[in-house]
């Protein structure tokens, strides 16, 4: 009789170390990936629309607003703590050669780096860019914006009406 019941002591002494061991180590795994420093942000934008529409060209002009309507629409997402500047949009194909866009301001029609366009930190932002050359409806053309932290969007688009 003593065997018997030092041996379902022992096995139960041995299942408890097993559970408890199971436990302790699910408590610290929990408690490990809690406390973990997350993942650094991207430092990368992510772009939920980028479109071009065929027309006439808009004019440079410090007095007058833009008027083409051949345009340039991005739609972009800052997931950083820093805004991120465009530093460059050029837009070639289908008879255009490095045409680019010019921003509208209240009573201008300015270029990219005169306006100082950006996208701010951890928000998303819509660019409008008036295009200075005539673009024909249904055209390819290539699309190439250079941002600020080195990202660099290259992209062929059909000129929309």
């Amino acid at each position: 009789m003593r065997l018997s019941k030092r041996c379902a002591l022992s096995s139960n002494l041995f299942t408890g170390l097993i559970v408890g061991g199971f436990v302790g180590v699910v408590v610290i795994a929990l408690v490990w990936t809690n406390y973990l420093p997350t993942s650094p942000q991207s430092n990368q934008l992510s772009f939920q629309q980028f479109a071009l529409f065929g027309g006439p060209a808009s004019a440079h002009s410090y007095n007058a607003t833009c008027a083409g309507a051949a345009q340039l629409e991005l739609y972009a997402q800052n997931p950083t703590p820093n805004p991120i500047t465009i530093q460059k949009v050029t837009i070639s194909g289908s008879g255009v050669t490095n045409a680019t866009i010019y921003i509208a301001l209240s009573n201008s029609c300015i270029t990219i780096s005169e306006a100082g366009v950006t996208v701010p930190a951890g928000a998303d932002y819509q660019l409008l860019g008036y295009v200075n050359e005539k673009l024909a409806f249904a055209s390819t053309y290539r699309c190439l914006v250079i941002f600020g932290n080195g990202q660099i969007l290259n992209q062929s688009l059909i000129a929309q009406s």
